[in-house]
């Protein structure tokens, strides 16, 4: 199966059964929105699989897992696909494949102060849509997966007003349970031309 199909498929499927990715026009809008996501994102050009990505509250002793998945652009951007927040976060498990580099990273993330990056994001941020000044709460957490092992992690409701909140360096990761040569293929067919001009940036993000 390729990448774009199956990436389709897990969309699908994420709309049929899983409540955590449903976001409601009414929770999100206004000043004093309670909706708050999660989600993951890629560099332009260095798409990745995420395969493991656990989360868990210590305080609260509760814990979830989201499978995200084939992730694409864009940094520094608000994600495509995203989890809804069951409690303030505090713990991270993320394993992941870059497929530029064929190379698994895992990284184990605590937040030094969750609670304040929680009530940061209720802080509301302005941004411009459709010619009209809009004001939402930074109600997206993003972890941005780059080349190397970096890990950013932002608040943001646009890409324009994202705050970096934590930055990270993950693991590399020998995962001899997975095969990704038939994915890998696929990638460099699309993205071969570009890393043979511009190589694989590992620093700078």
């Amino acid at each position: 199966m390729s990448i774009k199909h199956l990436a389709v498929s897990f969309c699908f499927l994420v709309l049929l059964g899983c409540s955590e990715q449903t976001e409601s026009v009414g929770s999100v809008d206004g000043s004093n929105s309670t909706y708050r996501s999660i989600g993951v994102v890629a560099p332009e050009h260095y798409d990745v699989w995420v395969d493991k990505f656990f989360i868990e509250s210590l305080s609260e002793n509760v814990g979830w897992r989201r499978p995200f998945g084939f992730v694409s652009c864009c940094w520094k951007s608000p994600p495509l696909s995203r989890a809804e927040w069951q409690t303030t976060p505090e713990l991270f498990l993320i394993r992941w494949f870059s497929f530029a580099e064929q190379q698994s990273y895992e990284a184990v993330i605590k937040l030094d102060k969750p609670h304040e990056i929680a009530d940061q994001m209720k802080e509301v941020a302005p941004f411009e849509r459709y010619g009209e000044i809009v004001e939402r709460p930074r109600y997206n957490l993003v972890f941005g997966l780059a080349p190397g092992g970096t890990v950013v992690l932002w608040i943001m409701n646009r890409a324009e007003n994202a705050i970096e909140v934590g930055r990270y360096k993950a693991k590399p990761f020998n995962n001899e349970k997975s095969d990704y040569s038939q994915w890998v293929d696929e990638y460099l067919e699309k993205e071969g031309e570009y890393l043979r001009k511009n190589g694989i940036k590992l620093d700078g993000w």
